[in-house]
Formats: structure tokens, sequence, C-alpha cells
């Protein structure tokens, strides 16, 4: 079977099986019927997260492959687009973009999926590898994750830090921000919102805090 790259993405196996993938012996299976239903196309994933298609014609029991090629006609247009919309669904809704995989990001992540679950939702296709998560009872954001320059938060450097924006009250706003470890909030609110590194400059309790009350404040 043909294999298929996400390029820049990450399987994510528990949003598979939301999907609608079966799982048998560590493989990952979905099916769904495409061009009027005179196709059926089957995605499998393995354990490593490798993805597989097959595209079977339902009149021959074929394997179809004309949607590889550069044919430019009308039929084999509509078969290679409707293909690659069931892959591109699946892509938005069952994977992640490889970002977010240090060390320090992982452990506010497993954090707040422990504390409060939600997870991450990619809302900018201009912008691949920011996220938010959204209070689970209100939906409204209360962390956004994104990589940025470290001149862009006033250092003198060009290193891409990820970062994280956060609520905080107007009053305790002042007080919290230090332009050194956490600073006024990146492209948000910058008296509501605060934005920290996550780069490991600042500990990871007092981050915890910080996620604790951006969640509490977006309840209101």
């Amino acid at each position: 079977m043909p294999v298929v790259k996400f390029d820049g993405s990450t399987v994510v196996f528990d949003k598979l099986k939301k999907y609608g993938f079966n799982e048998t012996d560590g493989m990952f299976k979905y099916s769904a019927e495409i061009a009027d239903g005179q196709f059926v196309l089957s995605v499998t994933v393995d354990g490593g997260g490798k993805i597989f298609t097959e595209l079977i014609d339902k009149d021959t029991n074929d394997e179809y492959v004309l949607h590889f090629t550069e044919s430019e006609g009308a039929y084999v247009g509509k078969i290679r687009n409707e293909y690659e919309s069931v892959l591109n669904d699946i892509k938005s809704k069952c994977c992640e973009p490889i970002a977010f995989r240090e060390e320090h990001v992982k452990a506010v992540l497993s954090y707040i999926k422990k504390q409060y679950g939600g997870s991450l939702e990619f809302l900018w296709e201009k912008s691949p590898d920011s996220a938010v998560i959204r209070n689970t009872e209100t939906k409204k954001w209360y962390a956004l994750f994104m990589y940025v320059s470290k001149r862009k938060l006033g250092f003198d450097s060009d290193e891409t830090v990820c970062i994280l924006d956060l609520h905080i009250k107007k009053e305790d706003s002042p007080k919290t921000v230090d332009g050194k470890t956490v600073f006024p909030g990146y492209h948000m609110n910058k008296r509501t919102w605060i934005t920290v590194c996550l780069d490991g400059s600042v500990p990871l309790d007092k981050i915890y805090r910080l996620v604790d009350n951006s969640y509490d404040l977006a309840k209101k």
C-alpha cells in the first residue's frame, strides 16, 4: 500500500479512535467511500505513526492508482480531490504539528491535560504551530502556545522560543511582569494577558500556578 506523509505533523492515536479508526493488534484502520460510492479508501496507521492508503474500485475489486499520476483528466481529478480531502480531514483532526516537543513545553501540556482536560486547537492556517486551549466549561481561551523570536520579547537574540500566553487580572499584571521571565501578553491585550517563555527559565511550579489562575479567569 502507498505510504502517505503528513509533513510537519505527528499522529495522535487517541484522536484516531475518536475520528472512527478501529484498532486491531496495534494497527488503526479507517475506510470511507468516495466518488459517489464507486471507490473505497482504506487508511491504515501502524504503531509508529506511519500512514498507508489503499483505494479499491468496487466494480473490479482492483486497486486504483491513477490519482497518483500527473493525469489532468476531469475524472481522475475528481478522485484525486476526494482522496486528498479525506486525508486532509484526517490530518487536521488526528494530527498535531511536530512542535511543542521541548521538555518544558511537554511538561506544561501534560499538567494541563491532567488538571483540566481539553486539547490543543490549531486555528490558523498561516500559523500552523500556534494553538489555543479552551476552558472546558466556558469554551473561552485560557492558554495560547506559539513560537516567536526572543528579540520580539526584548532580548538581544533571534533564537526562536515557545511562549505561553495566559490570562491575568489587571491589578496582578504589574507585579507579575518583570521583563525577564514574564512579559506583557504577546499579540494579546497587554493589561489582561501575560507571556511566559517555555525554555526552562521559569520554574514549572510557577507556570502551573499561572495556568491555574488563567483557567479560573476564563470561567468568568
